[in-house]
């Protein structure tokens, strides 16, 4: 009988313990998400402004594949300016992601956002973040 008590009490004792941590780490995952997300819409206010040069110093230089400033300018001269101003963003979703395909293993973050533009509506952004030493930086844009 108090062996039966015993087993049952620590089986409660582990479930307690594993609910608590299972909830730590989802507030932890949320608060991540939540700083990448803070940092996706400073960024996505650069683009907003048309200010394509400090957007630049925004992304993640370890990754940034030999493209300089003055690309980087052009292209989002080419590809984010025909849209004109964004009327309105709504936060989709965000994922925590450990690999990507063509980057070392690290803390990603995949923030998506429906955009309503000037020149185009319910448009999809997406920002992919990566968290480095000076804070959150943007790997990839992609608008849809």
């Amino acid at each position: 009988m108090q062996r039966g008590l015993a087993a049952c009490f620590c089986s409660v004792l582990f479930l307690t313990v594993g609910c608590a941590s299972q909830k730590e780490a989802r507030t932890e995952r949320r608060a991540h998400e939540e700083a990448a997300r803070s940092a996706a819409l400073r960024w996505l206010t650069l683009l907003d402004q048309g200010d394509y040069e400090q957007a630049f110093e925004w992304e993640a230089q370890d990754f940034r594949m030999s493209r300089t400033q003055s690309q980087f300018v052009r292209y989002m001269q080419a590809r984010r300016a025909p849209f004109g101003q964004a009327h309105g963003r709504k936060f989709i979703g965000a994922a925590n992601i450990r690999k990507l395909v063509g980057v070392p293993e690290g803390n990603y973050v995949s923030i998506l956002f429906k955009t309503d533009f000037e020149k185009k509506s319910e448009t999809a952004e997406r920002v992919i973040l990566v968290e480095q030493q000076v804070g959150w930086r943007v790997l990839e844009y992609r608008i849809y």
